[in-house]
């Protein structure tokens, strides 16, 4: 079953709620705000830095501040910010048994992979902030 992960889940969540705040908020404030562990939401946190969605400041005032607004922000790139490259199947000769040459399958996945990558990149966190998310997935890709 396809699933956006836990981890994933909570990027979205610490995303709008840092979105409520004008000034850097700290992970402790977060997770009180959110009721996610307050570890989790250090290390999701640094993850999203490492993908430039949001920065870290540092001295008086320390915390996390978005860099771009909700509207900017794809699903697809928090995705991509916490689990990696959206792929369906790692379709390669060192994860699979079956010889290449003589899959059926081979190369099909990419273009199921494709459509799933340009729905997530079609909604953006503010779209799921505002529950517009729904209503981008009857979009043809």
């Amino acid at each position: 079953m396809l699933k956006i992960s836990k981890l994933t889940d909570y990027a979205t969540i610490l995303l709008i709620h840092l979105s409520k705040h004008e000034k850097a908020t700290s992970s402790s404030i977060l997770a009180v705000e959110t009721g996610v562990p307050e570890p989790t939401v250090a290390k999701v946190l640094k993850m999203l830095a490492r993908a430039s969605l949001v920065k870290s400041c540092r001295g008086a005032g320390s915390g996390y501040t978005l860099v771009s607004d909700l509207d900017q922000i794809t699903l697809a790139t928090v995705v991509v910010a916490i689990e990696g490259p959206i792929n369906l199947v790692n379709c390669d000769r060192e994860n699979c048994r079956v010889i290449l040459e003589e899959c059926e399958l081979y190369g099909k996945w990419e273009g199921i992979s494709l459509q799933v990558r340009s729905v997530f990149e079609k909604i953006t966190i503010a779209d799921l902030k505002h529950e517009k998310a729904t209503s981008q997935l009857s979009v043809q890709p």
